[in-house]
């Protein structure tokens, strides 16, 4: 680790430390500017806080137990000690090696544990281990759990492309809120927002369930699952849908401003506001590229009744006079 990243996460261990005794509102307004002055101050941040939380997995006898060699031999099991082993062996290595943005562990050719976060703007290709091949979109988070009967997944936040191997004894499983998505094998897109989940299938069959719902999804179908239940469609192919990100696409069919601004989001650093009378009819229809903001929002006042005035990366969308 270099100087200049040493002196990053001196910085980080503090304002941990003053997040642990409470920020006051100034000392939020200023870790907040500190954040926004450098991507390196978020990443060694949130990368800090992702180690707090495995840490905090471990009591202070596990700890003990790490410390001194010889308790080692007082735990139940060789499988606990491996287990227990393998854990603490990544904390202290994510403790060591600043910038590193995914942990995993693996037991055997079954088991495998792992965690990957994409920051803004970036795409990330994982491959894992049953020869299965994630794209991770820009801000996604995602939990992986495999065992000897089932290939769990837990999206937290953001978009992944699953190219799925097949494996029928283990179905591949994907939860999202209160959705579940389960296949054998197939190549499909699961878009975690805020208030919904849309999948989109390229080919093969996904199982989809909502907490009152259960439907089947087939090449060149997508279903929107939100408070309201499933809606399933037909989507038209050569949108490319279920991939275009990887391309740095971003497509819209009818989408909803508010949905459009938020995609570009998640590669810019950037706020809005619609302040606008009616905006169930601020829909918008095209393909743009996503690193491409200044355009889109040029373009906005020629196919929507609206204006839009920029204030140090805040966007503020108005009806127009």
């Amino acid at each position: 680790m270099d100087r200049h990243n040493v002196s990053i996460q001196q910085q980080v261990n503090h304002w941990l430390e003053l997040e642990r005794q409470g920020l006051s509102k100034t000392q939020q307004q200023a870790l907040n500017r500190w954040l926004g002055e450098n991507r390196a101050h978020q990443t060694a941040y949130q990368e800090s806080k992702q180690i707090e939380r495995l840490l905090s997995q471990f009591s202070d006898q596990d700890i003990a137990q790490l410390e001194n060699p010889l308790t080692h031999s007082k735990l139940k099991s060789k499988t606990t000690q491996r287990y227990f082993a393998i854990a603490a062996c990544f904390a202290l290595f994510a403790l060591s090696f600043f910038g590193y943005q995914t942990w995993f562990f693996q037991v055997n050719k079954d088991t495998f544990h792992a965690s990957y976060q994409s920051a803004r703007g970036e795409l990330r290709n994982i491959s894992l281990p049953d020869q299965s091949r994630l794209t991770l979109d820009a801000k996604t988070s995602l939990a992986i759990d495999f065992d000897g009967n089932r290939r769990s997944n837990k999206l937290l936040s953001g978009r992944v492309l699953f190219d799925v191997a097949s494996d029928k004894s283990r179905p591949f499983v994907i939860s999202a809120g209160n959705t579940k998505i389960t296949v054998l094998g197939t190549r499909f897109s699961v878009d975690k927002k805020p208030n919904s989940v849309r999948i989109v299938v390229d080919h093969g069959r996904v199982n989809v369930q909502s907490q009152n719902q259960q439907i089947t999804l087939t090449k060149g179908q997508m279903a929107v699952v939100d408070s309201d239940g499933i809606v399933k469609a037909e989507f038209d192919p050569n949108l490319n849908l279920v991939d275009a990100f990887k391309q740095g696409r971003l497509v819209f069919d009818n989408t909803p401003l508010n949905e459009a601004l938020e995609e570009f989001k998640r590669h810019h650093a950037i706020s809005y506001t619609l302040s606008t009378q009616s905006t169930e009819q601020l829909v918008i229809s095209g393909t743009f590229v996503a690193s491409e903001l200044e355009s889109f929002l040029n373009l906005l006042p020629h196919v929507l009744p609206v204006e839009v005035k920029e204030y140090n990366n805040h966007i503020v969308i108005v009806n127009s006079r």
